[in-house]
């Protein structure tokens, strides 16, 4: 959670939805420039980055109060990483939806739910455009109250995953599965609405027995008595950013924007700068209590807070059809059409990290 007129002031996070959707995305500072195509080999990357094509003001979106979804954009500015490649200001937006927005045009980039992303594009038949994973760990984890210590312990308990159907009811049916339980026979699964911080809720109270959680649930779960039961940690690109009009009108943006958000990225999972981070955005106004420190390690890692931006493509293939099995993507949607990671790539190059994935990789 934030709350200070600074972060306002800094990152424009109090702008009301209703002026999100109906104000003009575009600028007349920066001219319109072809989208270019996506490169084969790379050798074909460029990784130079022409501040003078580069759009000066910006206006991004999240979804998630939360300071991870925040903190590249912050140390970015805060480290003059904007500055070095020819980015003034970067206001954020956090609304619960950000796609009307990136498809009206009303900002220029959104961090939203990598699947949500892909059927958008699809179904708006616009310039939308999935970028690059913001999160490409996915932690799966049942957290318990007082008393649950096994399996078996399980048996007969009452466990939610959030509503059925999502990606979250997916992946704690599969962490039952996983530790010798069925979940159709061992436990009561029951659909619930609301965001994680609900479900811990919902633990701490015992409404529920068990639920499915977050990195950092941990702390105040085990002060409240009870504990991570099960935990996996898997590889997928769960969200991301991603860029419509923009690509359009300022290609050379997106390369801009991912050169120095990865950067503060790169900063941001060495460890050794945890606690400059930390202090950072609670200068900005965030609201850390000590479980959300406590949970920095591990949703920093750049395993999970993907260090260099980029994904592997098996991992994007299993993602996608999972989610079309749940019914999110539409039968039938190539990914290849809704992701292009020029941007990325352009950007990983001017950083001098690898290409991941490859060019050549990409186009098989």
């Amino acid at each position: 959670m934030y709350r200070s007129k600074r972060l306002l002031s800094l990152v424009g996070a109090g702008l009301v939805l209703s002026s999100m959707l109906t104000a003009c995305g575009g600028s007349d500072d920066t001219p319109s420039a072809p989208a270019a195509t996506i490169p084969k080999t790379a050798a074909d990357v460029d990784g130079t980055i022409d501040t003078s094509k580069v759009k000066k003001n910006l206006t991004v979106a999240v979804d998630n109060p939360y300071y991870l979804f925040h903190e590249d954009i912050i140390v970015a500015l805060e480290k003059g990483y904007f500055k070095d490649v020819g980015i003034d200001k970067v206001k954020i937006v956090t609304v619960e939806d950000p796609l009307p927005a990136l498809i009206g045009g009303s900002v220029d980039f959104a961090n939203y739910d990598t699947d949500t992303a892909i059927a958008a594009a699809v179904k708006a038949k616009a310039n939308l455009q999935y970028l690059s994973p913001y999160l490409g760990g996915e932690a799966n984890i049942l957290g318990v109250g007082k008393g649950i210590d096994t399996a078996d312990d399980l048996k007969g308990k009452t466990i939610t995953g959030g509503q059925f159907g999502s990606r979250n009811d997916f992946l704690i049916r599969k962490l039952l599965t996983d530790n010798g339980l069925d979940p159709e026979k061992d436990v009561k699964l029951v659909s619930t609405g609301g965001q994680s911080n609900e479900r811990l809720q919902s633990v701490i109270a015992g409404t529920v027995d068990g639920a499915s959680l977050q990195l950092r649930h941990k702390t105040l779960l085990e002060n409240a008595g009870g504990k991570f039961l099960f935990q996996e940690l898997g590889r997928a690109p769960q969200n991301g950013w991603s860029g419509n009009k923009i690509l359009k009108e300022s290609p050379e943006t997106a390369v801009a924007f991912l050169a120095a958000t990865l950067k503060a990225r790169q900063f941001i999972t060495d460890q050794a700068n945890k606690d400059e981070v930390l202090a950072l955005m609670e200068d900005n106004g965030f609201d850390l209590p000590q479980d959300y420190k406590d949970a920095y390690s591990a949703e920093n890692d750049p395993n999970y807070h993907t260090g260099d931006g980029g994904f592997e493509i098996a991992d994007m293939q299993q993602f996608v059809d999972e989610q079309t099995e749940l019914k999110i993507i539409p039968a039938g949607t190539d990914w290849h059409d809704y992701v292009n990671p020029t941007s990325l790539w352009r950007a990983q190059k001017s950083l001098d990290l690898p290409l991941r994935p490859t060019p050549e990789d990409f186009a098989q």
